[in-house]
């Protein structure tokens, strides 16, 4: 919900708040009446298994399609009210690191980083160069500036896919199966870059994932979605509450638990 200021007190406000969200394809129905909110610093995790309908909606609210029904409200604007130019303006505040990093194979990494702020920001040519430096540093990236996608491995990729996606000091940072296919060492390193580059920039993080592990690893608070609907909001001890069988075998299925060392 979204807090309102009293007396001059500034207090947190809905980042992203989605209401009755419905998609379909033809027949299929992928979204049915989801909804969701996230809040200013919040880190939130969307855990469902495959065909759930979680890469649909990251890609409705970047506005790569459009929903059938329902609202989006992206900074306290409804995206599906707003003008273009508008739409457009807040947008430019959300970034998105997709699965497997996602970069362009003909530029180079400092490219591909560079690339976003020349696009999504307006910083001048000088100050790109050193956050080029400074988050490649943050990851332990230094060397790999002029080295091109096909020379890094896979976690290099996706370290770097997440650096150009933060590159622009986003608002809300979308991160799509952010460890997908990496070993757990690797996984690890990943969501604690993450977290350590959203909490010095400020930015609020939503992450899709089909893994139990890294749901609870990325955030404390964790929507299940299944067949297009949230079919539970909290923290691991408040869905093991739930008195639902399908949700406590999908969270037990892999023996995960967060006290686990």
């Amino acid at each position: 919900m979204v807090v309102r200021c009293e007396m001059g007190m500034v207090v947190n406000e809905d980042v992203l708040k989605i209401c009755g969200l419905e998609k379909s394809f033809g027949d299929a129905r992928i979204l049915g009446g989801l909804s969701l909110t996230l809040q200013k610093g919040e880190r939130l995790s969307i855990l469902g298994p495959g065909g759930s309908g979680k890469s649909t909606l990251l890609k409705i609210v970047m506005g790569l399609i459009r929903s059938d029904k329902g609202s989006i409200e992206l900074l306290g604007k409804d995206l599906t009210l707003v003008d273009r130019a508008t739409r457009s303006s807040l947008l430019r505040r959300v970034a998105m690191a997709f699965q497997l990093g996602g970069l362009f194979d003909f530029m180079n990494v400092r490219q591909n980083i560079k690339f976003a702020m020349e696009n999504m920001t307006d910083l001048p040519p000088s100050v790109m160069d050193e956050r080029v430096v400074e988050l490649l540093n943050a990851v332990n990236l230094p060397h790999a500036a002029s080295k091109f996608p096909s020379e890094l491995s896979g976690g290099m990729r996706r370290r770097v896919g997440i650096v150009r996606a933060m590159s622009t000091s986003p608002e809300l940072g979308l991160f799509d199966e952010p460890t997908a296919g990496l070993d757990p060492v690797t996984s690890s390193m990943v969501i604690d870059m993450i977290h350590r580059i959203a909490e010095k920039i400020g930015t609020s993080c939503l992450c899709v994932t089909s893994s139990v592990e890294v749901a609870f690893t990325f955030a404390k608070r964790v929507a299940v979605l299944r067949d297009g609907q949230i079919l539970a909001t909290g923290t691991w001890d408040e869905l093991q509450a739930e008195n639902d069988p399908w949700l406590r075998h999908f969270l037990s299925v892999r023996h995960f638990s967060p006290s686990q060392p």
